[in-house]
């Protein structure tokens, strides 16, 4: 049987392809039902503010962000109140139908990844985001300045997974210390205490997994 070539590259001619450049930005719909943990999740996202973050501004622990955003726990209206100050919010806006659902992006362009480290931070830590209030696996791309490194003692629930694509890193796990150098991969478990530094006088870079999604 003869087979049909296709000059396009096997690509079925009818088939609609989309650049990086024209893909549309995520537009809003609206959305009929409450959901008060996806809200503050985005509203979060939108600052470029991390779980951590948004808990110390708003004088909460990490653990409860996360609880909220989950819809786990349901926040009492002063809690409430607290995290959508720090979130340039209040309760009328909040619960009208001015708030918008964005949609889920397919490609994320280095203008759309999310800073979460703190400001003047030697640490640059930027989210891979694409709009979507539903996230089971967080991408990290870190960017470590010469002799730098990330605060003291982090730990969350969960597991992590990460390579080093340029330079070297030390990981600070409980009491162990670990060298990694280019090429080099670590996975674990971000429940222990873990600290991460350069200690070399070269840029460090670093992508990185981890899951659940707490940042």
């Amino acid at each position: 049987m003869p087979v049909k070539q296709n000059p396009d590259n096997d690509i079925p001619e009818n088939d609609e392809i989309i650049s990086v450049e024209e893909q549309e930005a995520p537009e809003s719909v609206e959305k009929p039902e409450e959901n008060i943990g996806k809200k503050i999740n985005q509203l979060r996202l939108t600052k470029g503010f991390s779980q951590r973050k948004l808990a110390r501004l708003a004088g909460l622990t990490n653990t409860s962000i996360s609880a909220i955003e989950r819809n786990k726990v349901s926040p009492a209206v002063n809690t409430l109140k607290a995290i959508l100050q720090v979130l340039d919010s209040d309760l009328n806006t909040f619960f009208s139908d001015e708030w918008k659902e964005r949609k889920d992006r397919v490609v994320v362009t280095p203008k759309d990844l999310i800073e979460i480290s703190e400001p003047n931070s030697r640490v640059s830590i930027k989210q891979v985001f694409n709009g979507s209030p539903i996230k089971n696996l967080g991408f990290l791309i870190e960017v470590y300045q010469p002799n730098s490194s990330t605060e003291d003692r982090i730990s969350h629930e969960g597991e992590e997974i990460g390579t080093v694509i340029e330079g070297k890193i030390i990981i600070r796990i409980d009491d162990t210390t670990y060298l990694l150098n280019e090429g080099d991969s670590y996975v674990i478990k971000t429940c222990h205490p873990h600290t991460f530094i350069n200690p070399s006088n070269a840029i460090t870079r670093i992508v990185s997994a981890h899951t659940p999604a707490t940042y």
